[in-house]
């Protein structure tokens, strides 16, 4: 009779290990919306999940051709205001960094004035009939100062009003090991019965060791670099002391080099803010824009981890303005799926 129990005891934890087993293996199935170079993508592959891509939206035709390098055979919905929900496979997980001019201090700020801060409403459209069992939304920090918190109210509301469980926090990339100053804030919805309302979003912080220095190339394009003229019209314009021991970044909106090491936010280009400051070479000062390389690792990338193609300049500055930090946000994704489980 013993023997028995025993045998039946190690069958019931033989079959519990294989169902953990089971739902670890199990692929998530992932639509990526607003994706610009993949950061939930990225993140991913960064993050241990088993995870694979049903689809994505996306109508900028640089991105596009960027996420397509790097994640052949995906397939793109295109502009999500058009998308058929019925068209869509599935999934498991729905991502997306909503575009954020409506409530970015660098735009115009009008919020729902602003016909793309409607745009959310496709995002409820697609989740209401899909009912993935887990959202991650990215935006600026800007949707949840008092001029916008209505709208970010309405957006939690409509999430718990299809049934979700919201949880969101504003997190900060220097705080996560690497020298940018980059404030998000980040919303995740779930049905996963995982979840209570003691959960907190945020990862455990990481201490920052590195500084910007420690994240620029070798040997600089000299294409970069300002000329004297530009550089004078700078300390003209700013009253900026050029005079550094080390690279810094120049804070353009605060008309300062930044002593404590740490990168501002990366924007796009047309913003035409960041700028590194490199110690003087007999007596000329030296001041450059950031290099693409430079601008990814800062946005959590390794090196050769993205295939650039040939895009310009220009448009690969835009993915990383626009784009999510890859770094962080596989911490946050392991942090999810860990509760979940799945990891």
């Amino acid at each position: 009779m013993i023997t028995k129990y025993i045998f039946l005891w190690n069958e019931i934890n033989e079959c519990l290990f294989l169902s953990k087993l089971n739902l670890r293996m199990k692929k998530l199935k992932v639509f990526e919306a607003f994706c610009g170079y993949g950061g939930a993508h990225f993140g991913l592959k960064k993050s241990g999940v088993n995870f694979e891509i049903n689809g994505y939206s996306e109508v900028d035709k640089f991105a596009i051709e960027l996420y397509d390098l790097n994640f052949p055979n995906s397939k793109n919905y295109g502009d999500i205001t058009k998308l058929s929900v019925e068209d869509i496979e599935d999934f498991d997980l729905f991502c997306g960094g909503f575009p954020c001019q409506p409530f970015s201090s660098a735009g115009l700020g009008l919020g729902e004035l602003d016909i793309r801060g409607t745009l959310f409403y496709d995002i409820v459209r697609i989740v209401e009939h899909k009912k993935p069992k887990y959202i991650l939304l990215e935006n600026v920090k800007g949707l949840n100062t008092k001029r916008h918190k209505p709208t970010l109210d309405k957006i939690i509301s409509e999430l718990k009003n299809i049934g979700y469980k919201v949880y969101y926090d504003v997190l900060n990339t220097k705080n996560y090991g690497i020298p940018q100053n980059r404030e998000r804030l980040w919303i995740f919805a779930t049905f996963d019965k995982n979840f209570d309302e003691n959960f907190v979003l945020s990862p455990n912080k990481i201490e920052l060791k590195k500084r910007i220095k420690d994240f620029l190339d070798k040997e600089i394009e000299p294409s970069l670099y300002l000329t004297k003229k530009q550089i004078d019209r700078l300390i003209e314009i700013h009253k900026v002391d050029f005079n550094v021991d080390e690279p810094l970044c120049f804070d353009v909106y605060n008309k300062k080099v930044k002593k404590d090491g740490v990168c501002i936010t990366i924007t796009e280009p047309h913003h035409n803010s960041l700028r590194i400051v490199e110690p003087p070479i007999k007596g000329e000062y030296r001041v450059r824009k950031a290099s693409v390389s430079e601008q990814y690792r800062l946005m959590g990338f390794d090196d050769n981890e993205v295939d650039f193609g040939s895009l310009s300049y220009s448009q690969l500055s835009k993915r990383c303005g626009n784009g999510w930090d890859v770094s962080l946000v596989s911490l946050i994704f392991r942090k999810i799926f860990k509760k979940a489980k799945l990891i």
